[in-house]
């Protein structure tokens, strides 16, 4: 009899403990949820505090490296930012510099893009012998570092007399972003239904008809990615316009040493500068992402 109420009372302290199991479960993942919203408001803290002092130092005179709003706050470092006279202009030529980034890396986006497009659909449309090793060399040759090839690249444009040239420097910095642009490309056109270029190769058209009318529209978001990565590598690149470019026509992302001097550095002209070229890519990236309107452009192209 003590045995049968052992057991009765054990059975009724199981089920009891089955009953507190989901209560116990929530209780924790409520925990959980709260440790990792703590985690990332911290987080978030920590990669704001240098934000929100480049814009105060931008809208101060005389910025330091500490936080201050003794000084006031002004807009004059952005006005002599852009100045191209006057002699208490902070960053002067800073405006030419950020017209010739403007130049090199949207050409730079375009000469990528076009032949991107046009070396990945054969890529991955017709049966090409050796194919998916070219595709792995392509990847191979996106590690390859930069200092590997700009001291031979320096020499041929010395010999041929491309240094200082803006629409050469386009087409070197077209060269190095292809490889990881095509296989970008090569992934997205693999994912457009190819019943659709049947269809219309069924009606007549031919293979550029095809790739410009149905493929390349189709693959708008991926052909975005592709020109959004590109113009944003060109216009934060350093090192090929340094070797290849001369002043007048330094980009920006040269020309910020001259917020540098050998007794100080102007702060205030720094980070206003770290402002504007931080912009122009932020702002390209909206109007792409309103482009696309994250909506799948696929969506009842084909029927099943």
């Amino acid at each position: 009899m003590a045995h049968t109420v052992s057991l009765e009372r054990a059975d009724g302290a199981a089920r009891e403990k089955v009953r507190a199991a989901p209560g116990q479960r929530r209780a924790y993942k409520r925990r959980a949820h709260w440790g990792w919203n703590l985690l990332a408001v911290v987080v978030g803290i920590l990669f704001s505090v240098p934000f929100i002092w480049l814009v105060v130092t931008a809208l101060t005179n005389n910025g330091t490296l500490s936080l201050s709003l003794s000084g006031g706050l002004t807009a004059s470092n952005f006005t002599n930012l852009l100045s191209s006279s006057g002699t208490q202009a902070v960053g002067e030529g800073v405006g030419a510099a950020l017209l010739n980034s403007v130049y090199l890396s949207a050409g730079t986006m375009v000469v990528t893009t076009v032949v991107a497009v046009l070396t990945a659909y054969p890529l991955s449309r017709f049966h090409i012998p050796g194919s998916n090793i070219l595709v792995l060399a392509i990847v191979f040759v996106t590690g390859l570092p930069i200092v590997a090839v700009i001291i031979p690249t320096y020499d041929i444009f010395v010999s041929m007399n491309f240094i200082n040239s803006l629409p050469w420097t386009i087409l070197f910095l077209a060269a190095t972003s292809l490889p990881f642009a095509v296989w970008i490309a090569k992934n997205f056109i693999d994912s457009v239904p190819i019943e659709l270029e049947e269809a219309a190769a069924t009606e007549g058209a031919g293979t550029l008809r095809t790739v410009m009318h149905i493929t390349a529209p189709l693959s708008i978001p991926g052909l975005l990615v592709v020109a959004l990565f590109t113009f944003i590598q060109s216009w934060s690149n350093f090192f090929i316009p340094f070797v290849l470019l001369q002043t007048p026509k330094l980009p920006a992302s040269v020309t910020i040493y001259q917020f540098f001097s050998v007794h100080a550095i102007n702060y205030s002209g720094l980070c206003a500068f770290a402002v504007i070229f931080t912009a122009v890519p932020v702002v390209l990236y909206v109007l792409l992402s309103r482009r696309t309107g994250g909506l799948s452009l696929f969506a009842g192209a084909v029927k099943g």
